[in-house]
């Protein structure tokens, strides 16, 4: 019998068990598994399901009934987590999709598909933030990837600051990996389509980077098909910039190479960088007790915090302040990997939202900083 190859699934846990599921979502399908299930999965790899039930026996001198490994066996091939022949043919054809386009996946969910509602839907963003337009237009900006709909004022606010400013060449849009990467960061030389059409890549800047990489850049196509922390930004950039190219990139780990990199990439390809990513994540969804009034002081304390040191041009204070980042700060990362970007550049808070998911009794952190590309005075903070 041929030797079991596995996949390194999504394990998330849920009441009474575990659901595991292809990270990349080109198979839907979960697997439920309690804890002696999951323990049986970690025994599969490169072996036969006859060496499992023997490994099992002489551990815990249980016989599991080969029928119920050979149903857990169906159950992970289903799910994508087997690498079998039909499995690796259709990550291949999804790979290669990729390497052409990367189609909308939140269209008519997180915003509209066509593009008339989607410049009314701008429109009205816009129109949610009441502060008034920051003076000089930005050279990088801090937006979040929540769902809009949830944090409109936030996505408003950034659609101020860019609001009159001279259309860039190229934006460099860097996300957070919500998917497994092979290295510490990826990049993807497609067009994206938006309703505003396909915001086309810059494939001379993107390879240009690649080059000063010690890592390939354009390693995991696969993390971008169902990337929000890309797609909703974008959504707004390209509404407001319609000819700027684009450089998606996404960051797993702490990559400094990667924001050195960008310094010297963007003295001959110079452009707006954005960074896309949201703050803090608190309440039962992430491990916490239910969202309290001690657990958003502690979450907005360090958001503004964070924030503030960011404005002041520090971002390794900043990222010193979080400590060992209790309330699960997702901006940990990109903002590590582009302190280079950062360091010493002064910037205004323009809005902060510590937004509440009634139903799960939990609550993520989202705000908008942009860096002017003229100097200003010391910013204001929100309370």
């Amino acid at each position: 019998m041929e030797r079991i190859r596995l996949r390194e699934p999504q394990i998330t846990p849920v009441e009474g068990g575990f659901l595991l599921s292809d990270p990349y979502r080109v198979f839907p399908k979960p697997v439920a598994l309690t804890e002696g299930g999951l323990f049986l999965v970690s025994l599969m790899e490169g072996k036969t399901l006859e060496e499992v039930q023997e490994e099992v026996f002489k551990a815990h001198g249980v016989l599991v009934p080969r029928q119920e490994l050979e149903g857990l066996l169906k159950a992970l091939e289903e799910a994508g987590l087997v690498l079998t022949e039909e499995v690796e043919r259709r990550l291949k054809e999804e790979e290669e999709s990729l390497r052409k386009e990367r189609p909308m996946r939140l269209a008519g969910l997180s915003y509209p598909q066509g593009e008339r509602e989607a410049r009314a839907f701008l429109e009205a963003f816009r129109a949610s933030f009441p502060g008034p337009r920051p003076q000089g237009g930005p050279s990088i900006l801090l937006l979040p990837h929540l769902e809009p709909s949830r944090v409109p004022e936030a996505y408003g606010a950034a659609l101020a600051a860019l609001e009159g400013t001279p259309e860039p060449e190229r934006i460099y849009l860097v996300g957070v990996a919500h998917r497994p990467l092979k290295e510490k960061a990826a990049g993807l030389p497609v067009p994206f389509q938006t309703p505003f059409g396909p915001a086309e890549p810059d494939l001379g800047a993107l390879q240009a980077l690649d080059a000063l990489l010690p890592y390939e850049l354009f390693n995991t196509p696969l993390a971008f098909r169902e990337e929000h922390s890309l797609e909703l930004p974008l959504f707004f950039l390209k509404g407001t910039f319609p000819r700027a190219r684009v450089l998606p990139l996404l960051v797993a780990r702490r990559s400094p190479e990667l924001g050195e990199a960008l310094k010297m990439v963007l003295k001959d390809h110079p452009g707006l960088v954005v960074l896309a990513v949201d703050l803090s994540h608190v309440g039962p969804r992430f491990g916490d007790k239910p969202f309290s009034r001690p657990l958003a002081e502690e979450a907005r304390r360090r958001d503004l915090a964070f924030l503030e040191r960011l404005a002041q041009g520090e971002p390794e204070a900043a990222l010193a302040l979080l400590g060992g980042n209790p309330t699960r700060v997702d901006a940990v990362e990109v903002v590590a990997s582009l302190s280079p970007l950062l360091n010493g550049r002064r910037g205004q808070v323009l809005a902060y939202r510590l937004d509440l998911e009634a139903p799960t009794l939990s609550a993520v952190g989202a705000g908008t900083l942009v860096f002017p590309t003229s100097k200003l005075a010391p910013p204001e903070y929100p309370a």
